[in-house]
């Protein structure tokens, strides 16, 4: 199965619980993460990697789960390589599971796994 493509993206979360309104979020979205707060606390940090056709998908995908109405786009980059970095662990939750499923090739048309 050919491997679906993929983004990282990162935006400015305003809202003051910058969690997901779903646990999980929706099946486009493989992993999230939280990597810093604004020094005034008016927003916080939040990079995902998304799997998606184009960057437009990608943002309506993470608006799906984070429905702010002042996001601020920081990056959206295809990505790909599928390795992370040490700074975005990976958890042995439903984003390890996606995640695993995606780099296995196995997510199937309608998406990773919801769980």
């Amino acid at each position: 199965m050919k491997r679906k493509k993929s983004w990282w993206i990162s935006w400015e979360e305003k809202s003051e619980d910058y969690r997901p309104i779903h646990d999980p979020p929706n099946a486009a979205i493989l992993g999230w993460w939280c990597t810093g707060q604004a020094g005034d606390d008016s927003y916080y940090t939040l990079v995902a990697w998304v799997v998606a056709p184009t960057e437009a998908q990608a943002k309506k995908a993470v608006l799906k789960d984070w429905p702010g109405k002042n996001v601020k786009w920081r990056f959206c980059h295809e990505k790909v390589e599928d390795e992370l970095s040490d700074r975005f662990p990976v958890k042995k939750d439903w984003s390890g599971r996606r995640i695993a499923d995606y780099r296995e090739g196995t997510v199937p048309e309608e998406g990773p796994r919801s769980t």
